[in-house]
């Protein structure tokens, strides 16, 4: 169990794109997500990745989305921003099984897919948390192992030049959000300075801090002269010693 990608969504793809460029970010065009009405694109940690994520019917993703479809309209009418992050595991319907033993109430697996400009498809399986809060995490399996995968399955995507350090999910009780994510995740808390406890997530820690927005909203990079700025909601961030 790892972090997989945090999915940005933002109002216009294009303009995102152009302002992650312009701050120092990799980013590669992906696909349409056929039955839901979004499109997509990457920047590429290695096979971790940041999704930007838009839509182009919303029709479609009204339909599509479902009760998940007020959350995100309302998050692109604000001008975007981070709603969720997936967790890769090995086994989705084994991972169902387990966190519903343990008392996790989980959706039945599904799956998805998108197309991409080269005429490829590339499908996945995952299955969402369904009572819990609004920045739960999802859990995804891509058929493949993780070192032949680039964002959305996307082959030979260039890597980025800073690392994830962490990702800040902004909620209004910091602690009891930090003690169901490592109970649902079987992960242990701490605590980082006086501000923030966190869960170290193999590939990502997600840090919580307080705040009234109840998703993530700043992602912290590890490099020399990470990029620093605000695209479509998302803040980032450069790591402190």
């Amino acid at each position: 169990m790892q972090f997989d990608h945090l999915m940005h969504w933002v109002p216009d793809l294009d303009a995102a794109m152009n302002d992650y460029r312009a701050l120092g970010f990799t980013i590669q065009p992906g696909g349409e997500h056929p039955g839901v009405g979004t499109h997509n694109a990457a920047w590429r940690i290695d096979a971790r990745y940041v999704e930007l994520i838009a839509v182009h019917d919303e029709g479609v993703a009204r339909a599509g989305f479902g009760p998940a479809w007020p959350a995100i309209d309302a998050t692109l009418r604000a001008g975007g921003g981070a709603l969720a992050f997936a967790v890769l595991v090995g086994d989705v319907a084994a991972t169902v099984a387990q966190l519903r033993s343990r008392g996790v109430s989980v959706e039945d697996e599904q799956s998805g897919s998108i197309d991409q400009a080269d005429g490829s498809t590339v499908t996945w399986a995952l299955a969402f948390i369904s009572e819990g809060p609004p920045w739960a995490p999802f859990f995804i399996n891509y058929g493949a192992p993780r070192d032949e995968l680039g964002a959305s399955g996307e082959q030979e995507l260039p890597v980025g030049r800073w690392s994830l350090d962490r990702i800040l999910v902004e909620v209004p009780d910091p602690v009891g959000s930090v003690t169901w994510l490592a109970g649902v995740l079987g992960l242990s808390v701490s605590q980082r300075g006086q501000d923030a406890v966190e869960v170290e997530l193999p590939g990502c820690t997600i840090a919580f801090v307080r705040g009234s927005a109840n998703r993530p909203t700043g992602v912290v990079l590890a490099g020399a002269h990470a990029p620093v700025g605000e695209v479509a909601g998302l803040r980032y961030l450069p790591a402190t010693p």
